[in-house]
């Protein structure tokens, strides 16, 4: 696997956590934008009517940062729910644990599985999220 391809998906896993909270982040930012303060003062209106709550159905559904991390997290939560649980907690010790203090090898002693297992099981797991995602 390319290194390129390898590092996304570790950025990808240690996001993993959090994607909630950056989905909520993100629909905020797209329910409330930053308007600039109109100074025009005599300004006409419109005498259409707007539809802003289809408008923003629309926008948040067309949004492409929203829908990736929405997508990153179903391959994910998928390629875990069908890996083993020495799998899971390779990928959960070394990527996903807020603060990892586990080396490879330490993980290797914790699943007892030798270091060539657990980079073989890793190996395995990261070309499973690589298909997902269609790489």
């Amino acid at each position: 696997m390319e290194r390129v391809i390898f590092n996304h998906i570790v950025s990808i896993l240690r996001d993993y956590p959090y994607i909630d909270s950056y989905v909520k982040d993100r629909e905020d930012e797209l329910m409330h934008p930053w308007k600039e303060s109109d100074r025009n003062v005599g300004g006409g209106r419109s005498n259409i009517p707007g539809k802003p709550v289809e408008a923003m159905a629309i926008t948040i559904a067309d949004d492409r940062r929203l829908s990736n991390l929405e997508r990153n997290k179903k391959i994910v939560t998928r390629c875990l729910e069908s890996s083993d649980s020495s799998t899971q907690t390779i990928i959960h010790e070394l990527y996903i644990k807020q603060h990892p203090t586990l080396t490879i090898q330490g993980v290797a002693n914790k699943v007892s599985l030798s270091l060539s297992a657990v980079k073989k099981r890793r190996e395995h797991f990261f070309e499973d999220v690589r298909q997902q995602l269609g790489w």
